[in-house]
């Protein structure tokens, strides 16, 4: 007898690969049986499975294969028919001989008496325990995958050529240090400028290596969508049996590739929805018959691929989901209060089904009525920063719309600012982005809204729900910058100071000390290197509800009475001065842009409307005199009052300015913030 231990993990995997087979077979020959090609490929993978066990002296599974060879083979001889009886004992034995190769992976004794399964399966008489055997949510998909020769060789060459592409750096690293060496020396333009040229050329090249390296390694962690839904079909078909139903599970689009680490995730997700499909929704065919409908009812999973993310619909067409009844079970349970229930409107009251102990079971079994079901669905789709919709029409159907992204090491996400700091919403969750001007809020229940398409949606600053200091930003053109988030049927906006546009960006994990930490889910580098957190969109709505009114009415007034004051143009090239004139006037209500030389102050206003400029005279290019005069030369600006502040104090230079069309000239060195207010305010109030 041979060594079975040497060739113990092919055997298995060539089991596994066989049962999968004649499962997957068994189920579309029941709905087909006319299809001999079908029964005969079925006959010889049992065929082979048989001869496989007899060499490697496994008995059992040999001995059970060859029964189920047995029946196969009066199938194709038209001897036996391919009923729902027959399909049920191959069925029995494809499960009977899983369950010996999972004892034999584990190294632990067959559980299964031979002798009596052989006698009943012998009479047509096997029991059928697969609900009870359905696959469990924490199974894993196993630590191993299969990759393509092709991808591999791929891998191999890229990192050949990063290998290559150091090689380089460490030259010109090198030739750097032998340029630090000779400091002394002057170097030619030339030769730094062919160096410069040649390092960004090199970077540019490593750039594009890192990200044809870094996709092979994505896809080889891809894995299509049918991994985990190939084992669904048999799932609804024996919970269905259980319960006297007729069910068909469909799956569309089962080639689409998600991560691996992503379908961990999912299965049991869809196992929770599924198990809810037949259990709640599918009725009885009596009762589908009665209404008017075929007695099977139908399990669609439809998967497509939306952007960067990947959208899974699970519809099932059986009696829907009432959003009364779903709102008084949650009541009874004391999921609910009363006056939380007044509030629900519409399909609103469906999303109760997320919360913790809601069920509308009132038998609890092995399959439902445990309350537990949907809540580890919102639970792992906060994992992997996903957001769901639910729809629903009673007596007609339920449909339950998942997205999620492809991958969870690199996302999309929309880079924001709020307060100076770099933050990341993951897109799955961005509705879109606005610019909300003042007539657009308006207050309901002392609390900020604002109207986008008909839809009333709350209002609310980031950096108040992150606890960062209140800053009311208005952009240059006068309104405020906002996310709009969604979660489930849910949107939210959230002013931010600053929109950066979506980036895809690289998950990074935050360990144990932080992974609590609310509002945050993550983290990622940015190109500077410096880091951001990725938010935790939940969080945010959970948290929305306690911030109360944020002001934004009351910024808005405010820049409008700073735009009647008087809007200022600021004009130095020195940093400390137009810093300080523009604090002095900011503090007393005015609205200030400042420019760094007469070139950038022409350009200013040239798209902007100003009530008064004030300019220093030496400055790079154009200097003061220069600019009064171009200003005094534009129709528009030509009563626009000027005011020089300047360190010069010579009479010549005042009677220079003047000339030039400025109105008031102060002297930098006797400079105090009270005489640039009262020349300000004596000039337009």
């Amino acid at each position: 007898m041979p060594d079975k231990s040497k060739y113990l993990d092919i055997f298995l995997k060539e089991a596994e690969e066989h049962l999968a087979a004649l499962q997957k077979g068994l189920l579309i020959l029941e709905r087909n049986p006319e299809t001999p090609a079908l029964i005969h490929d079925l006959l010889r993978s049992a065929h082979t499975l048989k001869g496989s066990a007899r060499m490697l002296g496994f008995d059992g599974i040999s001995a059970i294969a060859h029964k189920m060879e047995d029946l196969l083979l009066g199938m194709e001889e038209g001897r036996k028919a391919p009923d729902t009886g027959n399909i049920d004992l191959l069925l029995q034995g494809s499960d009977t001989i899983a369950r010996i190769t999972g004892a034999l992976a584990r190294g632990e004794e067959s559980p299964v008496d031979l002798e009596k399964f052989l006698t009943a399966f012998e009479r047509g008489e096997c029991q059928v325990y697969a609900v009870k055997e359905l696959p469990k949510p924490e199974e894993a998909l196993g630590d191993t995958i299969r990759a393509k020769v092709k991808t591999l060789d791929s891998v191999v060459n890229l990192i050949g050529e990063m290998i290559i592409s150091r090689k380089r750096f460490e030259e010109k690293v090198s030739y750097l240090k032998g340029l630090c060496q000779s400091a002394d020396t002057p170097l030619p333009v030339d030769s730094l400028q062919e160096f410069q040229r040649g390092l960004e050329a090199d970077v540019l090249y490593l750039d594009y290596l890192i990200q044809e390296l870094h996709g092979e390694a994505i896809a080889l962690r891809m894995l299509p969508l049918s991994t985990i839904t190939e084992g669904f079909t048999r799932m609804v078909r024996d919970q269905a049996k259980a319960q006297g139903k007729e069910v068909k599970l469909e799956v569309v689009g089962g080639t689409i590739e998600v991560d691996r680490v992503l379908l961990e995730i999912l299965k049991p997700m869809l196992l929770h929805i599924l198990t809810n499909a037949v259990d709640h929704g599918i009725e009885p065919p009596d009762e589908r018959l009665s209404r008017g409908k075929p007695s099977q009812g139908t399990v669609r999973i439809t998967a497509r691929h939306e952007g960067s993310s990947v959208r899974i619909d699970i519809r099932d067409d059986g009696r829907g989901m009432d959003p009364e009844r779903i709102k008084q079970a949650a009541l009874r349970k004391g999921v609910i209060e009363k006056e939380e229930a007044e509030l629900l409107r519409g399909n609103e009251a469906l999303y109760l089904v997320l919360r913790p102990g809601f069920s509308t079971s009132e038998i609890v079994t092995d399959l439902s009525g445990r309350g537990v079901g949907m809540e580890v669905v919102e639970k792992n789709l906060e994992k992997v920063k996903g957001n769901l919709l639910l729809k629903s029409e009673v007596g007609s159907f339920s449909e339950i719309t998942l997205h999620l992204p492809l991958t969870l090491s690199v996302i999309e996400a929309l880079m924001i600012s709020c307060c100076g700091e770099c933050y990341a919403l993951p897109l799955t969750y961005v509705q879109e982005t606005i610019k909300i001007r003042d007539e657009d809020i308006t207050t309901v229940g002392g609390k900020e809204v604002i109207s986008l398409r008909g839809a009333t949606i709350p209002l609310v600053s980031l950096s108040t729900l992150l606890g960062l200091p209140e800053k009311k930003t208005l952009l240059e053109s006068g309104k405020i910058a906002a996310a709009v988030l969604k979660l489930r049927d849910q949107s939210l906006a959230c002013a931010i100071d600053t929109n950066h546009g979506s980036s895809e960006i690289v998950v990074k994990g935050l360990g144990g000390q932080l992974k609590s930490v609310e509002y945050v889910s993550g983290a990622t580098i940015l190109g500077d290197g410096a880091p951001a957190l990725i938010l935790n969109v939940p969080d945010i709505f959970a948290n929305a509800e306690g911030v109360g009114t944020v002001g934004f009415r009351k910024a808005f007034a405010e820049s409008e009475a700073a735009r009647l004051k008087g809007n200022i143009l600021v004009v130095d090239d020195s940093i400390t001065t137009r810093t300080m004139e523009r604090s002095i006037l900011i503090a007393h209500g005015y609205q200030v842009e400042v420019a760094i030389s007469g070139e950038d102050a022409l350009g200013k206003v040239a798209v902007a409307r100003f009530d008064l400029v004030v300019s220093d005279i030496e400055m790079p290019g154009m200097d003061g005199f220069e600019l009064t005069k171009k200003l005094r030369a534009m129709d528009e600006y030509r009563e626009v009052p000027v005011v020089i502040v300047s360190s010069r104090s010579r009479d010549e230079d005042k009677r220079r300015a003047i000339e030039a069309g400025a109105q008031a000239y102060i002297v930098k060195g006797s400079f105090d913030q009270g005489a640039l207010l009262d020349t300000v305010e004596a000039l337009i109030g």
